[in-house]
């Protein structure tokens, strides 16, 4: 059974003479996932470069503030987008020609997804595991090398979408087709503040973990060890949390970390609820 839905809302002669055109939903992980972070980006010096990055997309929607819904799209799909990007996610046909200012789209758990461009064997992990998000990669400084694989299972809506350049949600093109890209931010994993607009990059703290983790120095740095790290005992000034009593630890702060991966168009930014 197809798991989405498509329709379209005429009101009066008005709307219903606007014509139709089509919306294409594609993601991307940018140079950053795709490449690698590079020293110069980070405050300490390290270079970050993913192996795989894993996200889980759903419920992508396309609406206006009315309540009318244009298209969405609920089934979840797994997407590498470590892999050469955009890739396709949703392609929606014969929309209502106007303007849509409601997009969003979900990076939520499922024990149904399906491939997007995905291995099966990550695909078939990412649902038993219940995880939204997947990342594996190196961080190199000098002669030092951490390895990481962290699975995460936030469940985060990306509503109110927009693009400073082009607006709030998506333009459908009469007799044409408006491509949207649904952007993955891998850098924001390391960031140093979960507010800041400033906030920096910086990874001398995770790299610790390693040397105070449960089993020791064995040069892979997993959630747990970032579990034992208090941010209290971090530098004064890093790892602001804005207030989040519930952030605690570094484990804590990354995990929040992981619900800011998920942008609209580049830079545009949608507003992340937590579910």
């Amino acid at each position: 059974m197809k798991n989405w839905l498509m329709g379209v809302s005429c009101l009066g002669l008005v709307a219903c003479s606007s014509g139709q055109g089509n919306v294409t939903f594609t993601t991307y992980g940018e140079d950053f996932i795709e490449k690698e972070i590079p020293a110069s980006a980070f405050e300490d010096g390290w270079t970050v470069k993913y192996t795989k990055f894993l996200v889980k997309l759903s419920e992508v929607k396309v609406a206006n503030r009315e309540g009318e819904t244009a298209a969405e799209q609920t089934a979840a799909k797994v997407y590498d987008v470590h892999r050469p990007g955009p890739v396709d996610v949703a392609k929606f046909s014969d929309l209502a020609a106007e303007d849509w200012d409601e997009v969003s789209y979900a990076i939520a758990p499922a024990t149904n997804a399906t491939a997007g461009n995905a291995d099966a064997e990550d695909v078939t992990r990412m649902n038993t595991e219940g995880w939204s998000v997947y990342v594996e990669g190196t961080a190199t400084k000098g002669a030092a090398t951490k390895s990481f694989r962290w699975g995460f299972a936030t469940n985060t809506l990306y509503e109110h979408c927009e693009s400073e350049d082009i607006g709030n949600g998506v333009t459908v093109p009469k007799g044409g087709t408006e491509t949207v890209q649904l952007t993955i931010h891998g850098d924001h994993l390391f960031f140093d503040d979960l507010q800041s607009p400033d906030a920096k990059m910086r990874f001398d703290a995770i790299a610790a973990a390693d040397s105070t983790g449960i089993v020791g120095p064995d040069g892979e740095i997993t959630l747990d060890e970032l579990g034992l790290v208090n941010l209290t005992s971090l530098p004064s000034g890093q790892y602001g949390t804005g207030g989040a009593g519930s952030v605690r630890t570094l484990r804590d702060f990354v995990t929040a970390l992981v619900r800011t991966v998920g942008h609209y168009r580049g830079e545009g930014e949608c507003s992340p609820r937590v579910r």
